[in-house]
């Protein structure tokens, strides 16, 4: 059906249809001619009002692989093109070039810093146009370069823009690196730039304090307890801290290390790492307990790429060597990984801090190693994503290791003491029924040893006691006996010589002086052998008819005229008694105030009757006798100060209390000397003979 009054206006849109056509087919292909033409960097306007001004999207790259041009043709080269952020070219051999066009609103007499954030670079060189289009060589830097020779001495190159006047300028840059090709450029103000030095400063003293605390912790803790785990973390802490102090040029700023030596220590440095990583991870993971056989291989395949990787770096193939160590590392991050979930899926307990603790490391890694690759893009927050990630990491890490150090310790002593306290009430049980049939014999051998230690004890006593009489014995003996021999002795030769010639009255007086002597003798062994008998048990006194007032003359006439006197009261007759004793007794006592009275004294005897006993008191002027020797006068072989010069043996008194005992007496010393005469009362039972 055909429309004539439509003719002309479908006539018109058909053509406004092809001109619409024809505009958009023009503005595709000026878009697209658009994106291949090279775009131009903008200008960096320098005021006074910042003090950093970050060059991203205002720098301009050029590539000059053999590394031939210099500053005035690499600006006349057509192939520059512009930057959209900072540089990123990876690992290249070949020099880049970096151009930026400044405009200085105002020219300040301290300057402009312009910093690079690469420490590891190894050429750099700075140059500015002048006014009359020459380029000058602002400064000369990098790890190639001895450290004395830096224009500005600080941990990567840095140079000091100081323009003459306001206006354009324009600056080149000249880099070369066996490392990764990338870092930022800054422009800084002069005193914002040392302010952020000092700042920086203190944040590197913080950051080795931080790690410097950590490792003093573990070596302490390492040495206390050996534990495996923490010695194997302070190599891992060692080696990242090594690796992090290396990348950021602090060693190399400090100590002026040539490139020669940091390039070999941080890729051996960094191949280290990675099995000394791996060896942290699975001993975190435990691996070897489920799966002993994975874990070993991992650990042989790492140890052998850190092998390889360390020969190259040390051989001068510092990027063949580097680039599979970075490879290899970022490769692990997502086996470490997946493993370490598939392990927490299947409830392994170790997993549950694997992924926390390891997970906000292998971030940080992953950012480094992408922005090395010119994934990312480089500033602030990709530069110390590192550094802040290894600092968490090792923080967790530590505490992860310490706690479980603890928590294995309280569980091994928590089974210590389960067991040692089934093992005590096992051999409670036991000890119940030894003890239960050892009580009764332990209780009658312990009467039957007090019963022989009391006599062990009884003995001992009396043998002490005999050995010290005997000692007393023959001491005395030999000392009393011997005086009377050597009178004998003497006399007797006197008189075998001088029998003829010699006075009559001088040979009477030694034949008086061998009487006398032979007396003291017989005295003496009379008073031992009474001693003896004394001590026998058996021996019983005999019943006798004792006529005291004659034994008492007969023993007066042993001694001089007149030195005994005896009174005997005439109601005293005959008495029942043992002679024999009772004659030792008084020849004692008689003895004894013989031979303590002085030669001018008389010894006086006093007989009474008493009911039924009889007392004899033997008299005789005499020294006082001190108090503390009264009851021991009495004693076996013990004189009295008064006695120690002259002859005797200890025994009389004593013999006498021993017979007095023996007849059923007694005898005391009842008046003690001085100014009243010696007196000793001898009582016994009168039963007199019908």
């Amino acid at each position: 059906m055909n429309f004539p009054f439509l003719s002309g206006p479908m006539k018109q849109l058909r053509s406004f249809d092809s001109v619409f056509r024809r505009l958009a087919w023009g503005l595709l292909i000026a878009i697209a001619m658009g994106a291949t033409l090279p775009a131009a960097a903008a200008v960096l306007r320098l005021d006074a009002q910042s003090s950093l001004h970050d060059t991203a999207g205002y720098l301009e790259r050029l590539d000059d692989p053999e590394g031939v041009l210099d500053a005035a043709q690499a600006d006349a080269a057509q192939t520059w093109s512009a930057l959209p952020g900072n540089l990123n070219a990876g690992f290249t051999p070949a020099t880049v070039w970096l151009r930026l066009t400044l405009d200085v609103e105002q020219a300040r007499p301290d300057g402009w810093m312009l910093r690079l954030g690469n420490a590891l670079l190894d050429d750099v060189e700075v140059h500015v146009q002048r006014p009359d289009g020459a380029w000058a060589l602002l400064g000369h830097s990098g790890e190639n370069v001895d450290r004395e020779e830096w224009p500005v001495d600080f941990r990567s190159p840095t140079f000091l823009f100081t323009p003459a006047a306001e206006g354009r300028h324009v600056v080149l840059l000249r880099l070369q690196s066996k490392n990764a090709m990338m870092s930022r450029l800054e422009v800084w103000q002069r005193s914002a730039f040392d302010n952020r030095s000092r700042r920086e400063g203190l944040l590197f003293g913080l950051y080795a304090g931080f790690y410097l605390l950590l490792i003093g912790m573990h070596a302490i803790f390492w040495l206390g307890t050996r534990a495996p785990m923490s010695g194997l973390f302070l190599a891992y802490i060692g080696s990242c801290v090594f690796n992090e102090v290396l990348s950021l040029g602090l060693i190399q700023q400090l100590s002026g290390l040539s490139v020669a030596w940091s390039d070999r220590l941080l890729g051996v440095g960094m191949a280290c790492a990675v099995p000394i990583a791996v060896a942290v991870a699975l001993r975190q993971l435990e691996l070897a307990r489920c799966h002993p056989r994975l874990a070993r291989w991992m650990s042989l395949v790492c140890r052998g790429i850190a092998a390889v990787c360390v020969a190259l770096i040390l051989s001068g193939h510092y990027a063949w060597g580097m680039q599979p160590v970075q490879l290899t590392a970022l490769a692990l991050i997502p086996i470490l990984s997946a493993l370490a979930a598939y392990l927490l899926w299947r409830g392994w307990r170790p997993a549950r801090y694997f992924l926390p603790v390891f997970g906000v490391f292998y971030a940080g890694v992953v950012i480094g190693f992408l922005r090395n690759l010119r994934v990312l893009p480089v500033n602030a927050f990709t530069e110390h994503a590192s550094l802040l990630g290894t600092m968490v990491h090792m923080l967790l890490l530590s505490f992860i290791i310490i706690g479980g150090h603890e928590r294995s310790r309280r569980a091994r002593e928590l089974r210590q003491a389960n067991l040692a306290a089934q093992l005590a009430r096992e051999h409670s049980q036991r000890l119940e029924v030894e003890v239960a049939e050892r009580t009764v014999d332990l209780s009658d051998e312990m009467r039957r040893r007090e019963r022989v230690e009391g006599e062990l004890r009884q003995a001992l006593d009396a043998e002490r006691q005999v050995m010290a009489e005997q000692r007393d014995f023959v001491a005395m003996v030999s000392h009393e006996f011997r005086t009377p021999l050597a009178i004998i002795g003497t006399s007797a030769q006197q008189l075998g010589r001088n029998l003829q010639s010699a006075p009559l009255e001088r040979n009477q007086a030694r034949c008086h002086n061998i009487q006398d002597a032979s007396l003291r003798l017989l005295a003496l062994v009379d008073e031992y052998l009474t001693e003896d008998r004394i001590r026998e048990l058996r021996s019983e006194p005999q019943e006798d008819a004792c006529d005291l007032r004659a034994m008492l003359a007969e023993l007066e006439q042993a001694f001089p005229s007149g030195r005994v006197h005896c009174e005997v009261d005439p109601e005293i007759g005959l008495m029942r008694g043992d002679a024999g004793l009772l004659r030792i007794a008084l020849r004692n006592l008689l003895a004894n105030a013989d031979r303590h009275a002085p030669e001018d004294g008389q010894v006086r005897v006093a007989v009474r009757a008493e009911g039924e006993t009889v007392r004899i008191e033997v008299s005789n002027p005499g020294a006082r006798i001190p108090e503390p020797e009264w009851e021991r006068l009495f004693q076996k072989y013990y004189r009295g100060q008064n006695a120690r010069l002259r002859p005797g043996a200890g025994l009389g008194l004593y013999l006498v209390r021993q017979i007095a005992a023996r007849l059923e007496g007694s005898v005391a010393l009842v008046r003690m000397g001085g100014d009243e005469p010696v007196t000793f009362r001898l009582r016994l039972s009168y039963r007199p003979v019908p």
